[in-house]
């Protein structure tokens, strides 16, 4: 496993290398195409409390995907999500996007490059290869759940690859973590969705549900 893992992230230093020149050449035709396998994990049960998880203790393991076309300068793109794991079946498909950007910080004490409403503290501040914000269509066990906000992150390998710890104690204490991440010659892909309501105390994200997915494996063509 620590062979395997090691080979993992050599090959994700040397993609990391190459990230700034693939960039360039995607961007030079407007678009993006960014894939998402294993190791793929659900950050806590969709209806807990707790869908941040930062000592990695509600993490849920399994299989999944995530295929990303984007087309930054026109914000407009697909993004579909899937994984398999002890909370269910999840799909998650994005089709129209309010924002699209690429190369930015994210979260953080400050929101860090755009609104803090749209990046609030919830992660140390990160740096972001790319990011949408916009609704999508939810789907659980083969039905449609709900229709909602979703987010996506490509970034720098914020949490822990095997655990999902991420070092990091809660929005409350942003202003202690700036920058801090787990690996930043890796990188992992964060999505997640939630129904449109109104904020609900005593849950954090304050949502009575909310899918929060991880992929490890990321690669850029």
């Amino acid at each position: 496993m620590k062979h395997l893992n090691g080979v993992r992230q050599t090959l994700a230093f040397l993609a990391g290398l190459i990230l700034a020149s693939a960039g360039a050449t995607a961007l030079a035709d407007n678009t993006l195409n960014i894939t998402g396998t294993g190791p793929a994990y659900q950050v806590g049960a969709y209806q807990s409390h707790n869908r941040f998880c930062y000592d990695g203790s509600c993490i849920i393991h399994g299989k999944g995907k995530i295929d990303i076309n984007l087309n930054p300068e026109g914000n407009s793109g697909s993004i579909v999500a899937r994984f398999s794991g002890a909370d269910g079946s999840w799909k998650i498909v994005a089709k129209k996007f309010k924002m699209i950007r690429t190369d930015v910080n994210l979260h953080g004490a400050t929101g860090g490059d755009v609104n803090p409403k749209m990046s609030p503290p919830v992660l140390p501040q990160v740096w972001t290869y790319a990011a949408t914000w916009g609704p999508a269509k939810v789907f659980h066990n083969g039905k449609l759940a709900w229709m909602g906000p979703a987010h996506l992150m490509v970034t720098e390998e914020v949490r822990d690859p095997e655990t999902g710890k991420v070092d990091f104690k809660g929005p409350m204490h942003a202003k202690q973590y700036p920058g801090s991440v787990y690996n930043k010659h890796a990188m992992q892909i964060h999505f997640v969705a939630h129904p449109k309501e109104k904020p609900t105390k005593g849950y954090l994200p304050p949502f009575t549900k909310f899918v929060h997915l991880m992929y490890e494996t990321v690669t850029w063509q």
